[in-house]
């Protein structure tokens, strides 16, 4: 016996959409806004989270607008930002992150009662180059302004440590900054800011 099969025109167009329909479904993901202080699933663990960043940035840059030395000086004091040192065990931690996200902060809180100087290796190279084409004429802008000198070096440090027992972890960062004064080297302001979290099977507690 043989056996014959019909071929309907439509079918093999219908079968090749659907395909085509489920892989761009499958193969494309999700991709969706979340609050920027929500944790991701990439995030739930015993490490710094977005949310641990901005809310340390946040109280930082509040606390050191209200010193005295600050908020009473005749001119806004001149702020040098130095790179934070990252002291933990995560190589994957960006501590220039914290630097640029105070600087945000800081800027954004000051009100003009702070001026930062941008002493970035790339920025003071460009800086320096600016003021020798201005020397021999190349561009226009006059005679190379005298670099302004730092009242304060805001610097800091994050140090971490780790506890394993059983299934269960526990994390915690220690976040330092102080306050410089540039001439005396008066430390006139200092804070810590702790951050510890437990972890269990996708579980995290702070």
């Amino acid at each position: 016996m043989t056996w014959k099969v019909k071929r309907g025109r439509g079918f093999v167009p219908l079968a090749m959409g659907a395909l085509v329909g489920w892989c761009l479904a499958g193969c494309a993901g999700e991709t969706k806004r979340v609050d920027l202080d929500a944790l991701t699933e990439a995030e739930v663990g015993t490490g710094l989270s977005s949310q641990d960043f901005r809310s340390v940035c946040e109280r930082m840059a509040r606390s050191i607008v209200q010193l005295p030395q600050i908020q009473n000086a005749t001119t806004p004091p001149k702020v040098v930002i130095a790179e934070v040192q990252n002291e933990t065990d995560d190589p994957l931690l960006r501590a220039d992150n914290f630097t640029h996200r105070i600087r945000t902060r800081l800027i954004e809180h000051a009100a003009g009662k702070i001026v930062f100087l941008d002493r970035d290796d790339t920025m003071t190279e460009r800086v320096k180059q600016e003021n020798r084409e201005k020397e021999r004429g190349l561009i226009a802008g006059g005679a190379p302004g005298v670099r302004e000198g730092a009242d304060y070096f805001l610097t800091g440090r994050i140090e971490n440590m780790r506890a394993v027992a059983g299934t269960g972890e526990t994390g915690y960062y220690r976040l330092s900054f102080r306050l410089t004064d540039a001439v005396t080297q008066v430390i006139i302001w200092e804070q810590d800011y702790e951050v510890k979290k437990f972890s269990r099977r996708g579980s995290i507690y702070k």
